[in-house]
C-alpha cells in the first residue's frame, strides 16, 4: 500500500492543481516584436488528413509564423495535397524527401530536414493529423516567455470514438503520466520526470541546437518523449499542460489500432530489454489487478480495499482531465490487461522479425538499441 501510495502522488498532484494552456493569457496582440515561430509538420502517407492540418495551421491568428510541411516519401496523395496548401498560402513551404539515410529513422529525419531548414526562434514539431485552435500559438509563446521555458508540451485532446476506446485511452493516460513523472517535469531537480508528445513539441531553437537535435535522436522510435529526456538531461527548462480543447488528434481507430498503434514503440519503451519488459507488464498488474482479489479473500482487506479505491479514483481524475468520461475509469481491468498484452506483442514481433517495421520500412533491432540514448 505505501509503495503504490508513492507512486501515485505526483499523479495526484496533477489531478488536484491541474495546469492548462487555456489559464495562460494571450500573447497581446499589440505586442511590438513577437518572436519567429516555425511550424514544422512531417508526415508520410496522411492523404487522408494533411489537409485539415494544413488548413488549421495555415489559419492561426499568431502574427509572425512559418509553416514547414515535410513529405518523407509518402506513396499516396500527401504531397500533392502539401503543394496544394503552399500554392496557396505563401507562409507554407514544402520539402519532398524520396530517400532516407542509413541510421535514422524516417520521422526523425523529416523533422531534422524541416528544423535545418527553419528561421524560428522557436521550433513547433507537431504530426500531420493534429488539428489546432487558431488561439493555441499565442498562448504557447506566451507561456514560454512567461516562464522562461525551453521545452512546452502540451498534451492533446482526442475526439469521442466509443466507449471502449475511451476506458483504453483514459488507462493510457494514467499510465502515461505515473511512468513519466509528468508533473514533475517542470521541476530541474527531477532529472528522471521528462516528457514529450508528438503532438505539441515546441523548443527554443537555442535549445534545439545545444541539445543535438534530431541527429541525437536518428534512431529513437519515441523521439517526442526522447526529446524531453534530452532538454532534462541538459539542464534545460521544461514545462507540459493540458491542451485537450485547443490540440486534438485521434492517435488510433477503435481498440484494435490502439493495440496495433503500439507495436512499433511499446517495446521501445522498455528499451528493447526482455526483463525490463517483464517487469512493465507484471508490475501494473500486480499493483492494479491483484488488489481487486485480495481486497476480497484476504488476509489484510483494508490496505488491498485502499488500493483499489485510490487506483479507481486516480483512473476517474485521469479520465476527466484527459477529456474521456468518468465511468470509463471503472472498466480500469479491462485496460490494464489489453495494455498488458500489446506490450507482450509489440516485444513478440519485434524479436520475431529482428526489428520494427514502421510505416513500410524496416528497422533492425541491432540498430535500435545501438541507437538509444
Amino acid at each position: 500500500l505505501a509503495a503504490w501510495l508513492w507512486q501515485l502522488w505526483p499523479v495526484w498532484w496533477w489531478i488536484l492543481r491541474p495546469r492548462s494552456i487555456v489559464q495562460v493569457p494571450l500573447l497581446p496582440a499589440s505586442d511590438p516584436e513577437p518572436p519567429f515561430v516555425s511550424v514544422i509538420v512531417a508526415a508520410r502517407d496522411e492523404a487522408a488528413a494533411i489537409e485539415a492540418c494544413l488548413r488549421r495551421l495555415v489559419a492561426l491568428d499568431y502574427p509572425r509564423y512559418e509553416l514547414i510541411a515535410v513529405d518523407d516519401r509518402s506513396s499516396d496523395g500527401t504531397g500533392a495535397i502539401m503543394d496544394r496548401v503552399a500554392a496557396e498560402h505563401a507562409r507554407c513551404r514544402v520539402i519532398h524527401l524520396t530517400e532516407l539515410p542509413p541510421g535514422w529513422l524516417g520521422k526523425n529525419h523529416a523533422c531534422q530536414r524541416g528544423a535545418a531548414l527553419a528561421c524560428g526562434e522557436y521550433l513547433l514539431f507537431t504530426d500531420g493529423d493534429v488539428l489546432f485552435e487558431a488561439s493555441v500559438l499565442r498562448r504557447a509563446v506566451s507561456a514560454m516567455r512567461r516562464g522562461a521555458l525551453d521545452h512546452l508540451v502540451l498534451l492533446p485532446g482526442s475526439p469521442p470514438a466509443g466507449f471502449w476506446y475511451a476506458v483504453v485511452m483514459s488507462y493510457f493516460a494514467f499510465l502515461f503520466t505515473l511512468g513519466t513523472k509528468l508533473p514533475l517535469a517542470r521541476f530541474r531537480w527531477a532529472r528522471n520526470a521528462y516528457v514529450g508528445v508528438g503532438a505539441f513539441n515546441m523548443v527554443r531553437r537555442e535549445a534545439y541546437d545545444r541539445i543535438g537535435g534530431h541527429e541525437r535522436l536518428r534512431l529513437e522510435v519515441a523521439d517526442d518523449v526522447m526529446l524531453g529526456k534530452l532538454i532534462k538531461r541538459a539542464g534545460l527548462k521544461e514545462d507540459v499542460m493540458i491542451g485537450v480543447s485547443v490540440v486534438t488528434v485521434r492517435w488510433q481507430v477503435g481498440v484494435r489500432g490502439i493495440v496495433r498503434g503500439l507495436e512499433k514503440n511499446a517495446f521501445a519503451a522498455t528499451r528493447y530489454s526482455i526483463a525490463f519488459t517483464a517487469v512493465a507488464v507484471i508490475a501494473p498488474l500486480v499493483f492494479v489487478l491483484v488488489p481487486l482479489v485480495l481486497m476480497v479473500t484476504g488476509p489484510a482487506r483494508l490496505p488491498f480495499g485502499i488500493m483499489v479505491a485510490m487506483t479507481l479514483a486516480t483512473l476517474i481524475g485521469c479520465a476527466i482531465l484527459g477529456g474521456f468520461p468518468a465511468t470509463a475509469a471503472l472498466f480500469y481491468p479491462v485496460g490494464a490487461v489489453l495494455f498488458a498484452y500489446a506490450i507482450l506483442r509489440s516485444a513478440f514481433i519485434t524479436l520475431r522479425q529482428g526489428g520494427v517495421r514502421w510505416r513500410d520500412t524496416f528497422y533492425p533491432l541491432a540498430e535500435l538499441r545501438g541507437g538509444k540514448i
